[in-house]
């Protein structure tokens, strides 16, 4: 009976998590959008899955800032306005500077091979102007592996729990844009991301600090340009970093 119990509890945690990858894949493939409503019930439909883990997913994703729920009104897509904007970046410059001198301290050679595979993986995803969509989708998930090995290189898991927890809001405000395909863009994106890794490899927590926050920096600039000059709230999410 215990066996079959923590059997069930798997897959419960399973669904829940599938429900959860499922509800940040409608957002990056651009199949739900800001200020969209949405309910549990069409949610369940759209990832063949039951109520139960959807609802659970809904609950996380409102703890982490993505969602709003507000009871018959149902389920939406945060904006962000340019204050909100403004705050995000802040606390990911104050906590990656943070992470930056235990980072090069406490690195492995496997974090670092894995950093160097990401910033590989990245770049084909950067430069493929034929299906922007599907191919910042992948390109967000390897960037927020890339920026939170960075952080779990410390072995703070204080400090990852923290930065876990507005990261992947962060990243979808950061590259879930409208604007297509830009290179050059994409080739400062690029060229961030291996100055970053060039700095961790060297263990340069000083020559980190000033990448990450070059990044971080040049990321925000360019959303608060869309955020102001955007002309609907359907459009006030921003342009491609």
């Amino acid at each position: 009976m215990q066996k079959r119990k923590s059997a069930l509890r798997k897959q419960a945690l399973s669904a829940s998590e599938q429900a959860y990858n499922g509800i940040i894949d409608l957002v990056l493939h651009h199949e739900l959008r800001a200020g969209e409503r949405t309910s549990v019930n069409q949610l369940a439909e759209r990832l063949n899955l039951g109520r139960t883990p959807v609802k659970e997913a809904i609950t996380r994703l409102q703890t982490e800032g993505l969602l709003s729920v507000a009871g018959r009104s149902g389920t939406v897509v945060n904006q962000i306005n340019r204050q909100e904007t403004k705050q995000l970046f802040a606390l990911r410059r104050t906590l990656e500077d943070f992470a930056a001198d235990d980072a090069v301290k406490n690195v492995t050679a496997e974090q670092l091979r894995r950093l160097r595979q990401l910033t590989q993986d990245m770049h084909p995803r950067s430069f493929d102007p034929d299906s922007v969509t599907r191919s910042t989708a992948e390109f967000v998930r390897a960037n927020v592996e890339f920026h939170a090995l960075i952080i779990a290189a410390t072995g703070n898991h204080f400090l990852l729990r923290i930065y876990s927890q507005i990261q992947i809001q962060l990243q979808i405000v950061t590259y879930l844009v409208h604007r297509g395909y830009d290179p050059r863009a994409s080739e400062r994106r690029q060229r961030e991301h291996e100055e970053i890794l060039k700095a961790m490899t060297a263990r340069d927590s000083k020559q980190l600090k000033v990448a990450l926050r070059a990044h971080a920096r040049t990321t925000e600039e360019a959303i608060l340009e869309t955020i102001k000059v955007s002309r609907s709230p359907a459009e006030r999410i921003m342009a491609l970093a």
